[in-house]
């Protein structure tokens, strides 16, 4: 099921929502979660937080998700796409990958992305879309797509 959501840019104000999607997209990977330390986290984002790379994703003008893409002079890197359980397998994501892909073919830049091993449908995703693999570490893939 297709759902019309809208972007907003992020504000100081998102840090709370930010920090509780980005353990609930963590939680769907034990892997992580063993490293998650609360206290790290909560000094990260007080300290660390820049919303302007980040815009959320809402839905009925309530945030659903969040999404951070960053233009740099040779390529584009989707840093992520964070979305409620809820709202994942909504085409949500996919929407905004068409969107980056097709700006990057505009600006002829790489795009950049890391991917989860354990994200099966990440994987079969990107790799449809003609990104490649071209570094990895024990828990992602470092893939790019270089337009045609």
């Amino acid at each position: 099921m297709k759902i019309a959501y809208q972007l907003r840019p992020a504000t100081i104000e998102d840090k709370v929502f930010m920090m509780y999607l980005e353990k609930i997209m963590c939680a769907q990977y034990p892997e992580i979660m063993e490293r998650w330390d609360e206290e790290y986290q909560k000094y990260h984002y007080e300290h660390h937080f820049r919303p302007k790379y980040v815009s959320i994703i809402q839905y009925n003008k309530k945030p659903i998700g969040a999404v951070s893409i960053v233009s740099r002079r040779k390529d584009i890197s989707i840093v992520y796409i964070y979305l409620l359980p809820e709202f994942q397998n909504k085409e949500i994501d996919l929407s905004l990958l068409k969107l980056v892909l097709k700006r990057a073919k505009i600006e002829h830049k790489a795009v950049m992305k890391c991917i989860y091993k354990r994200d099966a449908r990440a994987k079969k995703i990107y790799t449809q879309f003609g990104f490649e693999l071209f570094a990895e570490d024990d828990l992602r893939w470092h893939v790019k797509w270089i337009p045609s």
